[in-house]
């Protein structure tokens, strides 16, 4: 009981917190972000919806759709009214125009809104409002790009500091795999990559402490913040890669440890978290407005769990909802070239492994990885429909299961290596 009320207030108050951080960024002044939105809706309208970074290559391909959405609903915020605003997420959105020039419309010529978005959070809005402040949209980008780029460096320089070789190596090869030089090049892309980066900070954190049983805490806010911030593209990272440094640290400072028991511990609060928020933004808005919003919220649900694309049969939806995601890995998507280098380099992976295979490896171990590994293949099963609309961002989720696939490697030739380790030692 004990432990379920720390769980309650530490859910109670991240929610305040996130909720009032939202309402403080709806407070600002239009005024004050009006210069750089409007250089930020032109820049927009002058480009693509969906534009190709490399052309031929879908890895690359930018959603400008969902940034200028969330600038649509950035602008529409009523300090008059915050909470309100917060919770309905209005936009302008015209018939005959599309996402880029409504944008652009709503703001140089002060268009109301007409349309709502109020199943999500929005919460990233709370940091991208007062951005706008002092930064247009490519200068959040680049902001986003360096932040990104620095948290990668500390976290696998911290790795290394720590001999953590082959985490730090499938983390470098997981954030390749998902071609992260795209990721700052759209907000939507962006969140949850530095969310994963940020806990795995914190978990490397709780490792060199000890405090491996605040890692429910830890995980339970993950989980809330990845629904306040995210837009539903890739929210498996933020749990699934602090979570395979977690049991990987966690066995290194004690063989006797369950990864399963670890797994668990973790994975159950961040689910809580995720699923806990979504339910209070429903919550909230229906209080708020005064009005039942779950038939609007299951009405989407349906949609991404059973609903059909256009001209795709079931069985094509649900092998194109994989395969497309595969196919978007660095270098696989990149050509024949690409796809050549991509299967060298797994043939080279299962060669080490057999090579340096050895007996007395953990198997409940392994296990735990590969089956957290698979966690986004199931993800693009269950949201089949979004998944195969979407592979062109959705596919990042993958880089868990390239760091999954680094940890059994290590678990299967560690013993190996240790022993050649000690013969050239004492040769």
């Amino acid at each position: 009981m004990k432990r379920i009320a720390e769980y309650f207030a530490a859910f109670c108050i991240a929610a305040a917190l996130m909720l009032a951080l939202l309402v403080g960024a709806a407070c600002i002044p239009r005024g004050a972000i009006e210069g750089n939105m409007r250089e930020s809706a032109r820049f927009l309208a002058a480009g693509e919806t969906y534009p190709l970074a490399v052309p031929g290559v879908d890895a690359s391909r930018i959603d400008r759709y969902a940034d200028a959405i969330l600038l649509n609903i950035a602008w529409h915020y009523d300090a008059a009214k915050p909470l309100r605003s917060v919770m309905l997420s209005a936009y302008r959105h015209a018939p005959n125009q599309n996402v880029l020039d409504s944008l652009l419309d709503a703001v140089t010529n002060d268009q109301p809104a007409n349309q709502q978005y109020l199943r999500y959070w929005h919460g990233s809005i709370a940091v991208v409002r007062p951005l706008l402040a002092v930064l247009s949209l490519r200068q959040i980008y680049v902001f986003n790009g360096v932040l990104l780029a620095a948290l990668a460096a500390l976290l696998t320089a911290l790795l290394l500091r720590r001999r953590a070789w082959f985490p730090a190596a499938g983390m470098l090869a997981g954030m390749i795999a998902a071609a992260f030089w795209f990721v700052p090049l759209s907000l939507e892309y962006t969140w949850t990559c530095l969310l994963a980066l940020i806990w795995s900070l914190f978990v490397l954190r709780l490792a060199d402490r000890g405090k491996w049983e605040r890692a429910g805490v830890v995980f339970l806010i993950s989980g809330m913040v990845t629904s306040f911030l995210d837009f539903l593209t890739t929210e498996t990272l933020s749990l699934l890669v602090p979570l395979l440094l977690l049991i990987w640290l966690r066995r290194r400072a004690d063989a006797a440890a369950s990864p399963v028991r670890t797994a668990w511990t973790a994975a159950v609060p961040w689910c809580c978290g995720y699923v806990g928020m979504w339910l209070l933004k429903w919550l909230l808005a229906g209080a708020v407005l005064g009005e039942n919003v779950l038939p609007y919220v299951t009405e989407h649900i349906d949609e991404r769990l059973s609903g059909e694309v256009a001209g795709i049969g079931p069985i094509r939806l649900v092998s194109g909802a994989i395969w497309r995601n595969v196919f978007c890995l660095f270098p696989l998507g990149w050509g024949v070239v690409g796809a050549l280098t991509g299967l060298a380099l797994l043939v080279g992976a299962a060669y080490v492994g057999f090579v340096y295979l050895q007996k007395g490896c953990d198997k409940r171990l392994i296990l735990t990885y590969a089956l957290l590994g698979l966690v986004p293949y199931a993800r693009y099963l269950t949201l089949r429909n979004h998944s195969f609309l979407h592979f062109f961002f959705t596919y990042r989720a993958q880089m868990a299961s390239v760091l999954a696939a680094a940890l059994i490697l290590d678990e299967l030739t560690k013993r190996r290596r240790g022993n050649v380790a000690k013969r050239r030692k004492h040769a």
